[in-house]
């Protein structure tokens, strides 16, 4: 094939594979194309209905600016709505608008109202119209648009009846874990309360659901959720806040505060189950009973400020008090404070924002995002009572400030039917300024039964003279802190006697301490030394005894008639060898028994009954002395005696130098203590003996408590090998937990003596110590340092007894010395005033001592004459020119 052929043929197959391209490039076209059309349809849909929205914000912002300039309204003020949504109630709970840090004003975002947890008998529940719940956190200074979405339309009243349902809320009979749902109580726009059965306990309940209408939806397996998209975040913080509502609600145990049985979280939203109680919301019950005696109604408004009170002690305000939600019972006519949907923990500083109020019951810091306080919550009572007493709530405060609306005060509209000084309090706690109102409720209380002390409880009025006396106290502990930290200001008495005092009574008591401790210091090193001369002492008589009893261990392991028995056994060498055996018992006062082994490990004869017949090969004794040397055991509690013993065992050799046998002799354990406790005597029971082992455990202990405990802890193979061999009869071995003691006296070669803390006797204690010769014990011998050092302190007290008797004439002394400078000095300071005023006669000082002092006071007064003549003289000369001129008139 030519070159252009294949030419020909690659041109071919590039336009094919061209053609195929260009075909997938039209598809491609055609579904974008496609898609292009229907993105531009949502959008236009999505165009429509975000003009529709702003149309319907721009509406209801032009009539909000409106009203807001037909009232005269400043920034700060709260629009009125006269909707169809507030027309209902002239006491809901409204938005305010947001205020950024720069102080401009952003609109605040409309919600539903939230009802208040109803209850049987009750009419219409109140509505609480809210941006959003804002109990126990701050919501941010702004508030994103709502939504681009068109929104359900909002019902102009979501309040309804009692027992009416509505498609939001749960059908009757509904199953809520162990609670029934037998009605609708009420319904506002952030929640719906319903009357239950607790099916378990057979009582009734109150139930509160968050479910903000406005916002959220009831899908058909009962789950609540965000209505549109973007308003997740709302919904979310909203739910949030409910559950913090109900556990607030929850820490509250009081009467007359809406008590929380339990909270929990279902259908992606939240439940709080009430107190189911029977009433009337204050504002429907007054009206039959607007003719009540003033004590009559203190005594109900008390019960409330004590739970307030309590609420206030907890850190919370409610922020949203009004007849509305204070909760009238049927039963005894109580007052209980409902709805905390509004409520927040107190924190100091300006809010960024304030999210609801009640106009007329709101005060001012609550529209400007101010700080609040229990002052927030004493402008709302006040605001209620006086609704209560005039039939009208206040104007809102901030019309008060800016003079838009009078304020009628309570003294000029409830006189004659209430006393001053309650219509005064009402006044006082409506104060526009939270300043200048009551900044407690106990102060609000103390005000309003200032006419009734007799209707204040006892506790409250013993807890305002407390408070009173607390003031008092810390006054004058102030006062007095100030003074003693400005000795330029004491009394030149008060100095000079101090001054004196010190110099006088300082180089005696430092002299005394310096004394005492050079005293101290002596005795506590003859006190060691001597310690140490005991422990070596006793240590001595047991090494003694020690000895002994190896001389007469190896005596009978060389008498010949033991070797005879141990290689040919008999019954007549066992007698011979028995007698022997009771002679040396009787002889040595010292040892409990001597008994014979055999090679393995058996006892063939015995000076006490019950050992013979005994196999012992698993002792150490045994074990050693079948090696070929003697062996001398640690204290042993014995398996056939059951009392501690020493046991020094010694082998038995025949002619051809092999061991046969062992002879054992157990030394009395009561010996070597009553030669420990001999070393206790002599110090009037003050020292305290005691002896270690080599492993460090207490062998002798006064405390048998104490007994077998070691020093410090042991390691865990030498811990093994005690318990394995039984030598103390104990599973364990406990630690008194004293190292510093340990390390000195385990494996002490020399005597010598230490100061440390004991943990048996929790004090400081010196002792002495020594080794006992031949053996691996330590003998100790300890004294409190405070036993031997008391007629020292004792000494040093009744020195300073001394002292403080001639401190005290001293003082006396010091006293009338000081006094005796002072007092011409105080003179001179009263005949200078006297002098000011001109009364000559009282600047004279009579003068009685010859010293420094009194010959200024003689000087002073040789001026006090000279001023005095003078002034005579002035008055002559006064007097002649008058006469001169008297004279001149009559010629």
């Amino acid at each position: 094939m030519d070159d252009s052929e294949q030419r020909g043929q690659q041109h071919g197959a590039d336009g094919a594979e061209g053609t195929a391209n260009e075909g997938r490039n039209a598809a491609a076209e055609a579904r974008a194309a496609i898609l292009a059309r229907r993105v531009a349809a949502l959008e236009a849909v999505v165009a429509v209905e975000r003009r529709m929205r702003d149309v319907q914000e721009m509406t209801a912002r032009a009539a909000t600016d409106q009203l807001a300039a037909r009232d005269g309204q400043a920034d700060i003020t709260v629009p009125r709505p006269h909707s169809a949504q507030y027309a209902h109630d002239d006491d809901a709970t409204i938005p305010v608008p947001h205020y950024r840090p720069d102080g401009t004003r952003e609109p605040a975002r409309q919600g539903g109202g939230e009802a208040t947890p109803a209850h049987a008998d009750a009419g219409q529940p109140s509505h609480t119209q809210r941006t959003t719940p804002t109990l126990g956190r701050s919501q941010p200074p702004s508030q994103p648009v709502r939504s681009q979405l068109p929104a359900l339309p909002a019902a102009p009243n979501r309040s309804i009846a009692p027992g009416i349902s509505t498609p939001l809320a749960l059908a009757p009979g509904f199953e809520l874990f162990e609670y029934r749902i037998d009605a609708v109580l009420g319904q506002g726009g952030f929640g719906i309360t319903y009357l239950a059965t607790d099916v378990n306990l057979n009582v009734r309940v109150a139930i509160k659901e968050y479910l903000p209408a406005d916002f959220a939806t009831r899908a058909s397996d009962k789950s609540v959720s965000p209505r549109w998209p973007e308003d997740n975040d709302f919904y979310l913080n909203g739910l949030e806040c409910f559950l913090v509502e109900a556990r607030t609600l929850a820490t509250f145990r009081h009467s007359n505060i809406v008590r929380v049985a339990r909270f929990f979280e279902a259908h992606r939203t939240a439940y709080m189950v009430l107190e189911y109680e029977r009433g009337q919301p204050l504002k429907q019950w007054w009206d039959k009973q607007k003719n009540m005696g003033e004590q009559q109604l203190l005594s109900l408004v008390q019960p409330l400020l004590d739970g307030l009170s309590l609420v206030h002690e907890s850190g919370y305000l409610h922020r949203d008090i009004k007849p509305d939600n204070i909760y009238v019972r049927k039963e005894d006519g109580s007052w209980v404070l409902l709805d905390f949907g509004a409520a927040r923990q107190t924190v100091g500083g300006l809010q960024t924002m304030a999210d609801v109020v009640t106009p007329g019951y709101a005060p001012l810091e609550q529209y400007q995002g101010g700080e609040q306080g229990p002052w927030t919550d004493i402008y709302a009572i006040g605001a209620t009572l006086y609704w209560m007493i005039t039939g009208a709530k206040p104007a809102p405060a901030p019309e008060r400030q800016s003079g838009v609306a009078e304020y009628i005060p309570a003294t000029q509209a409830g006189k004659g039917r209430y006393s001053e000084e309650f219509l005064m309090a009402v006044d006082w706690a409506l104060v526009v300024d939270p300043k200048q109102r009551p900044q407690s409720i106990a102060e609000l209380s103390q005000s309003l039964f200032a006419s009734h002390a007799g209707s204040l409880g006892l506790q409250e009025a013993l807890r305002v003279g407390d408070l009173e006396g607390q003031r008092r106290l810390t006054k004058g502990v102030r006062k007095l802190g100030k003074a003693i930290w400005r000795p330029s200001s004491w009394p030149l008495v008060v100095k000079m006697t101090i001054a004196m005092m010190l110099a006088a009574l300082l180089p005696m008591t430092i002299t005394a301490y310096y004394n005492l401790n050079g005293s101290v210091a002596a005795v506590s090193a003859s006190e060691l030394r001597n310690l140490e001369s005991l422990a070596q002492a006793t240590a001595g008589r047991i090494s003694q005894l020690i000895l002994d009893s190896r001389y007469q261990a190896s005596y009978l392991a060389t008498d010949s008639a033991f070797i005879d028995y141990l290689r040919a056994p008999s019954d007549a060498k066992r007698e011979v060898v028995s007698a022997k055996l009771a002679n040396l018992i009787k002889t040595n006062p010292d040892a409990h028994l001597i008994f014979l082994m055999n090679s393995e490990g058996t006892a063939l004869v015995s000076s006490e009954p019950g050992v013979a017949g005994v196999n012992f090969k698993f002792r150490e004794y045994f074990q050693e002395a079948m090696k070929g040397h003697p062996f001398m055991t640690g204290v042993i509690i014995g398996s056939t005696a059951g009392k501690p013993g020493v046991y020094y065992a010694n082998p038995v050799f025949d002619n051809a130098n092999k061991v046969i046998g062992v002879v054992v002799l157990r030394i009395k354990g009561g010996t070597i203590s009553s030669i420990l406790n001999d070393a206790g005597a002599g110090g009037n029971g003050k020292r305290v003996p005691f002896m270690i082992d080599g492993d460090g455990i207490l062998v002798h202990y006064p405390d048998q408590n104490q007994l077998y405990r070691s020093l410090a802890p042991l390691p865990k193979a030498t811990l093994g090998r005690i318990v394995a061999d039984q030598r103390f009869r104990r599973h364990r071995i406990e630690s008194v937990d004293m190292p510093e003691l340990a390390k000195v006296l385990i494996g002490a070669r020399t005597a010598g003596n230490i100061s440390y803390h004991s943990t048996l006797s929790g004090v400081d204690e010196h002792a002495g110590y020594a080794p006992v010769q031949g053996h691996n014990w330590v003998v100790g011998v300890t004294e409190s340092r405070t036993r031997f050092e008391e007629p020292l302190q004792r000494l040093f007290v009744n020195v300073l007894y001394s002292v403080a008797a001639v401190g005290l004439v001293f003082l006396i002394l010091a006293v009338l010395f000081a006094r005796s400078i002072t007092r011409p000095v105080v003179r001179l300071t009263e005949a200078a005033n006297a002098l000011k005023d001109g009364d000559y006669d009282r600047a004279s000082i009579k003068v009685t001592s010859t010293d420094e002092i009194g010959r200024l006071a003689r000087t002073f007064n040789v001026m006090i004459d000279v001023l005095r003549q003078r002034e005579r003289e002035k008055q002559r000369g006064k007097l002649g020119h008058q006469s001169k001129e008297n004279q001149q008139d009559d010629e």
